[in-house]
Protein backbone atom coordinates (compact mmCIF):
# COMPACT_ATOMS: atom_id res chain seq x y z
CA UNK A 1 0.00 0.00 0.00
CA UNK A 2 1.27 3.02 -1.19
CA UNK A 3 -0.98 5.89 0.04
CA UNK A 4 -0.81 9.31 -0.55
CA UNK A 5 -0.68 12.35 1.71
CA UNK A 6 -3.22 15.30 0.62
CA UNK A 7 -2.18 19.05 1.96
CA UNK A 8 -5.34 21.33 1.48
CA UNK A 9 -7.24 24.30 3.34
CA UNK A 10 -10.17 23.76 5.52
CA UNK A 11 -12.91 25.79 5.21
CA UNK A 12 -11.27 28.06 8.03
CA UNK A 13 -8.34 28.44 5.31
CA UNK A 14 -5.91 26.34 7.80
CA UNK A 15 -3.81 23.70 6.56
CA UNK A 16 -4.54 20.40 7.06
CA UNK A 17 -3.46 16.88 5.07
CA UNK A 18 -5.45 13.78 5.34
CA UNK A 19 -3.55 10.49 4.66
CA UNK A 20 -5.68 8.56 1.73
CA UNK A 21 -5.02 4.54 0.59
CA UNK A 22 -4.94 3.28 -2.76
CA UNK A 23 -8.36 3.15 -3.10
CA UNK A 24 -9.03 6.84 -2.18
CA UNK A 25 -10.19 6.41 1.01
CA UNK A 26 -9.14 8.74 3.69
CA UNK A 27 -7.34 7.05 6.30
CA UNK A 28 -6.78 10.00 8.88
CA UNK A 29 -6.85 13.29 8.46
CA UNK A 30 -4.92 15.86 10.85
CA UNK A 31 -5.62 19.03 13.00
CA UNK A 32 -5.31 22.54 11.52
CA UNK A 33 -2.37 24.10 10.97
CA UNK A 34 -1.82 27.68 10.71
CA UNK A 35 1.37 27.55 7.80
CA UNK A 36 2.31 25.44 5.67
CA UNK A 37 5.74 24.44 6.77
CA UNK A 38 3.91 23.60 10.02
CA UNK A 39 1.61 21.02 8.02
CA UNK A 40 4.51 19.53 6.15
CA UNK A 41 6.27 18.81 9.32
CA UNK A 42 3.42 17.32 10.75
CA UNK A 43 3.41 14.89 7.65
CA UNK A 44 7.29 14.73 8.16
CA UNK A 45 6.49 13.03 11.79
CA UNK A 46 3.95 10.56 10.87
CA UNK A 47 6.01 9.49 8.41
CA UNK A 48 9.09 8.88 10.35
CA UNK A 49 7.22 7.44 13.38
CA UNK A 50 4.42 5.03 11.93
CA UNK A 51 6.37 2.51 10.65
CA UNK A 52 7.62 1.63 14.61
CA UNK A 53 4.93 2.76 16.48
CA UNK A 54 3.64 0.19 18.73
CA UNK A 55 -0.70 -0.74 19.24
CA UNK A 56 -1.68 0.52 22.46
CA UNK A 57 -5.02 -1.09 23.33
CA UNK A 58 -7.42 0.54 24.98
CA UNK A 59 -10.58 -1.57 24.63
CA UNK A 60 -9.58 -3.55 27.54
CA UNK A 61 -10.84 -6.45 25.52
CA UNK A 62 -13.95 -5.35 24.96
CA UNK A 63 -15.51 -7.27 21.63
CA UNK A 64 -19.05 -5.19 21.63
CA UNK A 65 -20.90 -8.90 21.26
CA UNK A 66 -23.64 -7.67 23.50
Amino acid sequence: MAGRFELYFDEQKQFRFRLTGDDGATLMTSEAYDDKDTAVAGIDGIRSCASTAFIRDLTDGDDHSE
